[in-house]
């Protein structure tokens, strides 16, 4: 019989340096994940320091998650990413110009495996799943 699994977090790290030297770690919590939600918007970022893009939640299943990544005013050239726990659990990912870009990692974790570091993400979040 096999077992039943499921994600339970998104874990974005997000850059604008070129060297991917400066980033931010976020973990999200998949009931806080639905359509239409931004979780750019949703955490404490400098807006004034940084370009962030929109990372849009467009759909929330057991095994898998999608969305939509623009920078705002450009939405027709929104990139369409979908997670699946099983086959893509994560996904790297270049949006915007030379002058106004930025990288994102976004991967999917399942709680039922242990994970690799015990670092907090930077809202100090960490034990909410832990």
């Amino acid at each position: 019989m096999k077992t039943q699994h499921y994600w339970d977090t998104l874990q974005l790290t997000f850059s604008t340096d070129e060297t991917g030297a400066a980033y931010v770690r976020y973990m999200y919590d998949k009931d806080e994940l639905k359509a239409g939600y931004n979780i750019m918007r949703e955490r404490r970022f400098n807006h004034d320091a940084f370009d962030f893009p929109e990372v849009i939640i467009t759909k929330n299943e057991a095994l898998t998650l999608e969305l939509n990544i623009y920078y705002e005013g450009e939405e027709e050239y929104g990139q369409s990413f979908t997670l699946h726990l099983d086959e893509a659990p994560e996904v790297e990912v270049t949006v915007g110009t030379e002058e106004r870009h930025a990288q994102l990692n976004l991967r999917l974790v399942a709680f039922d495996e242990p994970l690799e570091s015990d670092e907090r993400d930077d809202d100090g979040r960490f034990d909410a799943w832990a």
